[in-house]
């Protein structure tokens, strides 16, 4: 019986070992991607289209007043990071932050575990939503007394 409980033992904690790598490299393949994207985003001879087109997850973008809009939000986070030095960065998951930074945010039932906030000196700048590999939002808004991300 004895060894039966210590097969078990050492099967879970092997489990929650893989477990506990796979969600740290899924965490730095999130990252990778956001800091491509702030990085294209900050390189002033890329279009934004051509961003879109690279990162972004767009399967709700009928309209081209729609496409516009994201257009338009990069070109507004290009402003923005002009005066920053992009290395300075932080890319928080949302696990991460602490639990009064999280209460007003409404997940929807998208998974936490793909959900990143950017800050620059202590200064929240971007939240980002990642599904699919693509970044599924970058817009963080107010609904009611909660926010929550919108997906294109």
């Amino acid at each position: 019986m004895l060894k039966i409980l210590q097969r078990f033992l050492l099967l879970f904690c092997s489990i929650s070992l893989v477990t506990a790598q796979t969600t740290e490299t899924t965490t730095q393949t999130d990252i990778a991607l956001i800091k491509d994207f702030i990085s294209d985003i900050a390189d002033e001879t890329l279009r934004p289209d051509v961003i879109l087109n690279r990162y972004v997850l767009l399967q709700q973008t009928e309209t081209d007043e729609e496409y516009d809009y994201l257009e338009a939000s990069i070109e507004e986070i290009r402003i923005n990071l002009q005066p920053k030095n992009i290395d300075e960065i932080a890319y928080i998951p949302f696990q991460a932050l602490p639990k009064r930074e999280t209460r007003d945010i409404d997940p929807e039932g998208k998974p936490t575990n793909k959900m990143y906030f950017l800050r620059y000196r202590n200064r929240q700048m971007l939240a980002v939503y990642i599904a699919q590999d693509k970044i599924a939002s970058f817009t963080l808004v107010s609904k009611g007394e909660k926010a929550h991300f919108v997906t294109y």
